[in-house]
Order: C-alpha cells, then structure tokens, then sequence
C-alpha cells in the first residue's frame, strides 16, 4: 500500500491517514442526540458545519481521548466561515403529483337507496338553513325593495304631474 501508513496497535477506524502526504489527520468524535458517531476528519466536520448539521454548540471530543466540548472549543475557525467548503444541496424529490382524471370522464349518478325518514330528515335540514340564511339577508332585501320603491315613485310622481297641469 503505497502512500499509507500503518501503526501498529493503533485501531484502523480511530485513525484516518492522508493518502497523499502520510501525515496524520486529527479526528473528532461528535454527539448526536446522546449518542457519539465517528470520528470525523477535520474536513468531514467542516463540510457537516457548512451543510448546517451540526452548529458551534455541538458537543465533539478528539477520538483519541479528551473531554466533551463544543465544536467551537476544538475548532474555533469555523464560526468565520473563511475555510468552510460549499454547502452540499440535497436533491429535493417532489412528491409524486395526485392522478389527473380526464374531462371524458363523467359520474353519475344512478340509484339513491336512502330511507325516505332520513331523506326527509336531510331535506328539512336544508330548509331549514334556507330559513336562517333568508332571516339574514331580509334586512337587506327590505332596503332594496324600499330603494326601488321609492325610484318608481319618483317616476310615477313625475309622469304624473305632467297630466295635471293644463
């Protein structure tokens, strides 16, 4: 394995070697809702803070021991911002549109087996929403025949006069 290096005794997955360079890379174990994942690289943990998994306050150690402070105790830099790769954009998968039913298709109706108690029940029902929803509007309905009223007696008055003078 060119370009790798390996320790003895040293558990492969707490330690994360640069292919390129040989030069060990600091990891960090992170806590995610009580419990830890990891551990991370330097580059994994600031490309989790550009995405916005994990903010300044998220608790993470160094995967090699150390006590549990926040991210910005360990790796201050990246409330700046300067060093943070690009956000990773997520593909957002629209839901799948509901079936479009075609303007050939028609409904009708052919049989209504209800009992006439309860048809009788529905219809008196209705009139008698018709009932409160004409109380309602009767004030209104008065003004408007008052209004037309008294347009047509005016006309009537003016017709009128024109017979009575000579």
């Amino acid at each position: 394995m060119s370009g790798q290096i390996i320790l003895r005794g040293v558990s492969k997955s707490r330690l994360i070697v640069c292919r390129t360079t040989g030069r060990h890379v600091k990891t960090y174990l992170i806590k995610f809702s009580d419990h830890e994942e990891g551990p991370y690289a330097e580059a994994q943990v600031a490309q989790m803070f550009a995405d916005g998994r994990i903010d300044r306050n998220t608790p993470c150690k160094p995967s090699d021991g150390g006590e549990w402070k926040t991210i910005d105790d360990y790796l201050p830099m990246l409330k700046y911002g300067t060093q943070l790769p690009p956000a990773i954009k997520v593909p957002v998968v629209p839901p799948a549109p509901p079936p479009v039913l075609l303007s050939s298709q028609r409904v009708s109706v052919v049989d209504l087996d209800i009992p006439f108690g309860s048809l009788l029940k529905i219809m008196f029902k209705w009139m008698a929403a018709a009932l409160v929803v004409f109380c309602c509007f009767l004030p209104v309905i008065f003004v408007l025949w008052l209004i037309v009223a008294a347009i047509f007696a005016a006309l009537f008055n003016g017709v009128m006069s024109t017979f009575h003078h000579p």
